[in-house]
């Protein structure tokens, strides 16, 4: 198939400065078109990401075969074949889709974003030619080419690169407006940092319950000094749910539970049970990574001395506050800009 992409890959930076492979390069016929010989992959970095932030993806390609594959970019000028794959994937392979374009994206409030982000080659592209099941990539800020991830949405991207001749599956993400909750308690105020990619069921079930101002007014019930303070719950003593009943799935992840990760509470032997209650840690607690969701993380040395002043506050028998320890109110506020992509 002349002027189509004969795309080739060496596999990996070891392979640089190397003579590339002496034995013939798969064949792209009407049998053995392109499609079978590579796999294009889209890899988000992570599939929430910060309105205003970098919208991190990786375009790879894949050899599935025991053959080297040579690829051209069809329309572009061939250069000299590439030798050094240390850098990766050249940009104007990722932008090989037709009419020179990289991403297809689409919302339902923007079907058509992206079709008019083009990069019309202006001098000799390089072939790539792919080693054995070899694989290649480039990984950058797509926002950098459309703005328009910026915006609030929820947006599918897809990827059709050398002229269409292969697609990688489509993938979905979303921006969202970050948000940090502000605690504010008799003792001080707390914020806490909400890990969305880690637990997005739990971080949105805490914010809505913050709208809703469920919290307002609420206590920590116990405190086990160097271990944990338990808030949330909607009688006070530590026994209730949300006031609708409902209860969310685990979504245990790799976050540790150390001083000042939030978690959510579970009766015993339940994973299914969260709801409303949540606790904070005053100490590294390695039994619970795992075992319960963390979704969120007390941030600031002004939060911090004040989680440390209510892990040290007198308590009875029953491991109660004396004093009760108020929830004040809880506020949802703008994350700072600098702060948004390590969410």
């Amino acid at each position: 198939m002349t002027g189509l992409v004969q795309l080739a890959v060496v596999l990996s930076a070891c392979l640089a400065g190397q003579t590339l492979p002496t034995e013939p390069v798969a064949p792209i016929t009407a049998e053995r078109p392109l499609s079978t010989l590579i796999r294009a992959e889209l890899r988000p970095e992570k599939t929430v990401y910060p309105v205003g932030g970098r919208v991190m993806v990786e375009f790879a390609i894949c050899n599935l075969t025991d053959e080297p594959v040579k690829l051209t970019v069809p329309g572009a000028l061939a250069g000299r074949e590439r030798m050094d794959l240390g850098m990766g994937l050249p940009l104007e392979h990722v932008f090989s889709a037709p009419q020179f374009r990289a991403l297809e994206i689409s919302s339902d409030e923007m079907p058509s974003m992206g079709e008019r982000v083009t990069r019309k080659p202006q001098y000799p592209v390089p072939e790539v030619t792919l080693a054995p099941f070899g694989v290649v990539g480039l990984r950058f800020d797509v926002a950098r080419f459309y703005p328009g991830l910026h915006q609030a949405g929820v947006y599918q991207l897809r990827w059709r690169p050398y002229g269409g001749m292969v697609e990688a599956p489509p993938v979905v993400i979303s921006v969202v407006p970050y948000k940090q909750v502000v605690m504010e308690t008799d003792l001080g105020a707390l914020t806490i940092n909400l890990l969305y990619e880690k637990a997005p069921m739990h971080v949105g079930n805490f914010l809505e319950l913050v709208e809703r101002r469920f919290y307002n007014g609420k206590v920590f019930h116990l405190v086990l000094p160097n271990q944990f303070i338990l808030g949330g719950s909607p009688d006070g003593y530590g026994e209730g749910k949300r006031p609708d009943g409902m209860t969310l799935p685990p979504e245990f992840n790799d976050t540790p539970f150390e001083f000042g990760t939030v978690g959510m509470a579970l009766i015993p032997g339940d994973p299914q049970s969260g709801s409303c209650q949540f606790f904070i840690c005053l100490s590294r607690q390695p039994g619970w990574d795992g075992r319960y969701t963390a979704f969120g993380q007390i941030t600031g040395p002004q939060s911090l001395s004040t989680l440390r002043r209510l892990g040290e506050v007198e308590i009875d028998d029953n491991r109660r506050p004396k004093t009760p320890l108020v929830i004040k109110s809880m506020t949802a506020v703008d994350m700072p800009f600098m702060a948004r992509d390590g969410g």
